[in-house]
């Protein structure tokens, strides 16, 4: 059914339309008057088409000012297509044995194991009374009289529902998913088939599609490029399949069949508020008990990618322990099948943290393993072990600590520098008591003035620089007077030319509010800056809980320098409870800048994040800058000494260290967030350009190539970096899923930028097992929250009937509205033009002039 109107586009210019209508008047006025002129020429019916012929041109003149536009209207229908994505990773392998009376009863009846409309009811009491920790009433009262009929009777349905208990502890839940979808009694794929078209998916790191004689199967054949042991509830929500005659159908909703478990390192909620306001929900499917199953595993490991040659790194272990209160568990450290440390401990809640120190006294990359006994009744086997490397290096981390006077901040982060072995620390103190009984201060008083010679290139001698040798520069509250702006030269050019990392300390006198230098205004990743004093005088609390907390951003978790526990939830909650902060330099962020940690009110009100940040980072050329907001990070160490204050520090100059050392030159610098991985994991490949190159090069390209080890001359796999719209300084993007062994990147770029050497990294992708098998409780809180950000809603395997209500109508009609502009059409001046060219033609005919 269509519709058609006419519109005219010039209504809405109102003046325009009064100066086009007087044109015309004024035209037809003058037409008049030619033609009473003319009828004494020319005979009657000559002038009367003469003059007809000009008022046509004229409305036809004044129609295509008007601009009329010719519109319909249409309905058509789309069909669109259901996702229904099973969750096949390790996790879903999982049986839950130690599921509770009432959840197996509830998965029972959704599988139609058990249960009909004359015993729903009595279900229900069942159910009632497992709700209440209770025996059910096995019998109803009104069922029988007789004792001993009544007792076998309870007896028997006791028995037969344990049959049914045990026969649900044999199915995983994988297998429960299938049946859920493919059960006879209840056919809810087909069921959903007749609404429109589905599309089937497997998903687990990664998602493909598949075919519904697959489900019939056991699917212990999953294609590999699944990834089981993973599991990444983005992709799932990502994946859209489909056959290519029903490429266009849109999708629907999608159903998701998954215990809820998700370590890709993404957000699935982000993914499903998108989907939301498309109005795509999403209707997840809970599988799997919310009870931590009896289980002995290896959660999760807590080391340092890279230590230096030497060092003590250290091992911090979690041992889930769930189930096994009281019992004896031996934890076993080993490195090529030779035993290096064994731990015995005895299970004390639901985990166990270990740590153990590592050797590393030999170059290169150590390979260990970390397993436990597997004792009797655990659910699963196959989460005991755990294997990682750590790659030992030769090397120090070269830091410069410049201060002006001993300040309390000072006096711990130089103690905790200079215990750290594996730190060579120069420090520069301006003000320091001096009696001149010793030949010198007992700190440095000045910057060192060595400076290379004018006609010298940059950065061909490290060392003729007096920031040359260094990695990190921590600059405090050091005064104008000893900090002029050839010093804020060098550092800039160690920071942007040397791939330095430079940190700005907050202070109380000088710095940066007392400085009035344009390099260092340059180089803040601040501005419009004042100072924000928590007064705690009308605060009667003790010291741990007063002042401004800290908060890391999303960004800043992922930093290696703020991890002090492997488990995000656990080193959120570490700094949750660090000591706050009295005072801090608040200011706007610039461009180009990522918030890293931001201030909690002492009134737990979070401040602005983009506003309030208190540790903010910023690429500066081939180096980055820090800036810290805080004086105070001393505080830290409140009855727990250097345990969180000596970390911190110490992992930022291994931190800045390494970048540093990342491959590339002056132009660029390549690297990766992690150089060991596990199989399915994922880690960023980011290229840091100048800007110099960048204004000269806008449209520059980078592209990475990977091979490995064993076949350097062979491209195995290639991707582009994509340039980021908030830092346009940075080209980054996710390495595609690789196999386990050992890879080498290379940043492909212009000639100029390469100059005759490659620029290259080592990855390591290592065998995973136990990441996915870490937790084996089903997540329904996610799963929550992905349904409600969606617009969707949270299902269990008994409520899952509920779908075909739920779902929207799959076919979908829609009016769309098409229009042809008639003011500019070619047939418009066609006419236009030969009206006047015969009224032309018709007075050369006539003698007319």
């Amino acid at each position: 059914m269509s519709e058609r109107h006419f519109q005219f586009n010039g209504f809405e210019l109102s003046g325009w339309t009064i100066v086009g209508v007087c044109a015309v008047i004024l035209a037809i006025v003058t037409i008049v008057l030619l033609f009473r002129y003319e009828r004494r020429l020319v005979t009657h019916s000559v002038g009367n088409t003469l003059i007809a012929l000009r008022i046509i041109a004229l409305v036809l003149i004044l129609f295509t000012f008007l601009e009329p536009v010719l519109t319909w209207s249409f309905n058509t229908e789309k069909t669109g297509r259901l996702v229904v994505a099973l969750d096949v990773s390790d996790s879903m392998n999982t049986q839950d044995r130690h599921a509770t009376d009432l959840e197996k009863l509830r998965l029972a009846r959704a599988l139609k194991m058990i249960g009909n409309k004359n015993v729903d009811s009595r279900l229900d009491r069942w159910e009632a009374a497992y709700a209440a920790n209770k025996e059910p009433e096995w019998v109803d009262e009104n069922e029988t009289a007789n004792p001993e009929k009544k007792a076998q009777l309870a007896s028997s349905r006791k028995s037969n529902l344990q049959s049914i208990f045990e026969e649900l502890d044999q199915l995983s839940r994988k297998e429960i998913a299938q049946k859920l979808l493919l059960n006879p009694a209840n056919p809810i794929l087909e069921k959903l088939q007749e609404r429109g078209q589905v599309d089937l998916v497997l998903f687990a790191g990664d998602a493909i599609s598949t075919e519904r004689e697959v489900l019939n199967k056991t699917l212990t054949d999953v294609p590999d490029q699944v990834h089981m042991e993973l599991s990444n509830l983005s992709q799932a929500l990502k994946s859209a399949p489909s056959n290519s005659d029903t490429s266009a159908a849109p999708i629907s909703s999608y159903i998701l069949l998954t215990d809820g478990r998700d370590n890709s390192q993404l957000d699935p909620v982000s993914t499903a508020e998108q989907l939301g306001q498309i109005q795509i929900p999403v209707y997840p499917v809970v599988l799997g008990s919310a009870y931590q199953p009896k289980d002995i595993s290896v959660s999760a490991l807590d080391f340092p990618q890279t230590a230096f040659k030497d060092d003590r790194p250290l091992l911090k272990a979690r041992i889930g322990t769930n189930g096994y209160e009281g019992k004896d568990v031996r934890v076993i450290l080993k490195q090529n099948d030779r035993e290096l440390d064994v731990r015995n401990f005895t299970a004390r809640g639901k985990s166990k943290i270990l740590e153990f120190e590592l050797k590393a006294d030999k170059l290169g990359r150590q390979e260990f393993t970390l397993q436990t006994d597997i004792l009797p009744g655990e659910t699963r086997d196959d989460n005991n072990e755990k294997n990682f490397a750590i790659n030992i290096v030769d090397d120090k981390s070269h830091v410069l600590l410049v201060d002006e006077t001993a300040r309390w901040e000072f006096r711990f982060l130089h103690n905790a520098l200079q215990r750290d072995k594996r730190i060579d620390l120069e420090q520069v103190l301006f003000e320091q008591p001096y009696l001149g009984l010793l030949p010198k201060p007992f700190f440095p008083n000045q910057l060192s003035t060595k400076f290379p010679p004018e006609n010298e290139p940059p950065n061909q001698d490290k060392s003729s620089n007096p920031f040359g040798e260094k990695d990190l520069i921590i600059i405090g509250d050091v005064s104008p007077n000893h900090l002029k702006e050839e010093n804020w030269d060098h550092i800039k050019k160690f920071v942007a030319e040397q791939g330095g990392t430079l940190v700005l300390l907050a202070g109380k006198k000088y710095l940066p509010l007392a400085h009035r230098s344009e390099i260092l205004e340059e180089l803040l990743p601040i501005d419009k800056m004042k100072i924000v004093n928590w007064n705690q005088a009308n605060f009667k609390v003790p010291p741990a809980e007063r002042g401004m907390r800290l908060r890391l951003t999303p960004e800043g978790e992922k930093e290696s320098l703020f991890q002090f526990d492997v488990t995000p939830e656990f080193n959120r909650e570490i700094w949750d409870q660090l000591p706050g902060h009295l005072w801090f330099i608040q200011g706007d962020q610039k461009p180009g800048t990522t918030v890293l940690a931001y201030g909690v009110s002492p009134f737990n009100a979070p401040l602005d994040e983009s506003k309030d940040g208190v540790i903010i980072h910023r690429h500066y050329g081939a180096g980055q800058v820090i800036w810290i907001g805080i004086d105070s990070t001393w505080r830290w160490r409140f009855r727990v000494g250097d345990r969180y204050h000596h970390r911190f520090w110490g992992q930022l100059a291994r931190w800045a260290a390494r970048n540093k050392a990342a491959a590339g030159n002056e132009f660029v610098k390549f690297s990766l967030s992690k150089t060991d991985i596990y199989a399915g994991e994922i880690s960023t490949a980011t290229a840091r350009w100048t800007q110099a190159y960048l204004d000269q090069f806008p449209d520059v390209k980078s592209t990475v190539a990977i091979y490995k080890t064993t076949d350097p001359e062979k491209v195995i796999n290639s991707f582009e970096l994509i340039r980021q719209k908030n830092q346009p300084l940075i080209h980054e993007a996710n390495i595609p899923s690789l196999p386990a062994g050992e890879y080498e990147l290379k940043l492909i770029t212009s000639t100029e930028v390469a100059q005759g050497k490659e620029i290259t990294t080592p990855l390591f992708v290592h065998e995973i097992k136990t990441i996915e098998l870490g937790n084996l409780t089903s997540n329904p809180q996610l799963l929550t929250e992905i349904a409600e950000s969606s617009g969707g809603q949270l299902l269990t395997p008994q409520t899952m009937d509920q779908l075909l209500e739920l779902l929207p109508s799959l076919s979908q009609e829609t009016t769309n509205q098409d229009e042809i502009s008639l003011w500019d059409h070619w047939f418009i001046l066609v006419l236009i033009m030969g009206i006047l060219t015969v009224e032309w033609a018709i007075r050369k005919l006539n003698g007319l002039p």
